[in-house]
């Protein structure tokens, strides 16, 4: 089951931008919770995750004639993408092996002055 943010709006027909999280870890962390696991075999892992994505999107998205854009290609501090589609193409992503989650893209900075 694949995780959406509420914040994605999936019933709009406007671009939106989200942040694709897949369901392997990033390699670094990957050697970390399995110790079987060598940085290159985590590493190997992390660009077949990619490729069967782009596999996926072609079946899902390119086919079905939904436009996207990969804005971002994400692989250290998560292993994922930044996508802009139609929000009614998440929708169609929903078969997909490869992602764990949803979220909308969004910019955060930290407060100059923050409370502690």
């Amino acid at each position: 089951m694949i995780y959406i943010d509420p914040e994605v709006d999936m019933h709009t027909k406007e671009i939106v931008q989200v942040i694709i999280e897949f369901r392997i870890s990033p390699a670094h962390v990957a050697i970390l919770t399995n110790t079987n696991l060598s940085l290159e075999q985590a590493t190997e892992l992390v660009e077949q995750s990619h490729r069967d994505f782009h596999n996926e999107l072609e079946i899902l998205l390119v086919q079905k004639q939904y436009p996207h854009t990969i804005m971002q290609i994400y692989k250290n501090s998560l292993n994922g993408v930044a996508l802009e589609l139609q929000g009614i193409a998440i929708q169609k992503l929903l078969p997909s092996q490869v992602i764990k989650a949803i979220y909308p893209n969004r910019e955060m900075r930290i407060p100059e002055n923050p409370i502690m």
